[in-house]
């Protein structure tokens, strides 16, 4: 069967687990300047993109050896879907699967949603994630803390980054697992070390965000 891009969950990012702690890091492509009086300005190159630090605990050397081979089947342009299987949002109620976008900020920094359970709470540092355009993901974080209606409907709520232009009213979103697209960069891989007679260990990897 051939490979398909980007890899499904089940292909890579279910069996990458357990890990080790996971880091998101929101790296930002800025040019700064400023003057002598302590102005500043900044000016942004390319939109921000998320990395992330996975080190994978020591398993049987047939997993991985699997992951391995899949992940250096990837190469530095394939991408894969990826979902933290640790996560939780904060307020410990599923939110569902009819979650949809509702009005979009003018700065696409904030957002509307409607579909939730009655009095849903989003709480700051939540995650979200909305398929869009053949593929591709957007993953971001809720920045502020707010109650849905008894209706279900959340007002507007500030997220980070900002939602790219394809992703538009009433398209679905994940909230209870969400997912995120990652490419592996050449040198971001350290694969699992084989010692007979233990458990296979030593990797580690740091996959970025691919748009």
């Amino acid at each position: 069967m051939a490979l398909i891009e980007p890899y499904p969950l089940a292909f890579l990012s279910d069996i990458l687990t357990p890990v080790g702690s996971i880091t998101f890091d929101l790296v930002r492509f800025e040019e700064n300047s400023g003057t002598g009086s302590g102005q500043h300005w900044a000016a942004q190159l390319a939109s921000p993109l998320w990395k992330l630090s996975l080190p994978l605990q020591p398993r049987d050397w047939r997993q991985a050896r699997e992951i391995n081979a899949r992940i250096f089947a990837l190469g530095s342009n394939r991408s894969f879907l990826f979902c933290d299987n640790s996560y939780r949002p904060a307020n410990g109620q599923a939110a569902g699967g009819v979650v949809k976008v509702g009005v979009i900020g003018a700065d696409r920094r904030t957002l509307s949603l409607t579909g939730l359970p009655p009095n849903f709470r989003v709480i700051s540092g939540d995650r979200l994630s909305i398929g869009h355009s053949g593929g591709r993901q957007y993953f971001g974080q809720f920045v502020e803390t707010m109650t849905a209606s008894g209706a279900g409907a959340l007002g507007q709520v500030s997220i980070e980054p900002p939602l790219p232009m394809p992703v538009t009213a009433s398209m679905a979103v994940v909230l209870d697992r969400p997912v995120i697209r990652l490419r592996v960069p050449q040198g971001s891989f350290t694969p699992f070390t084989d010692t007979p007679g233990y458990l296979s260990s030593g990797a580690s990897l740091t996959p970025v965000q691919k748009l």
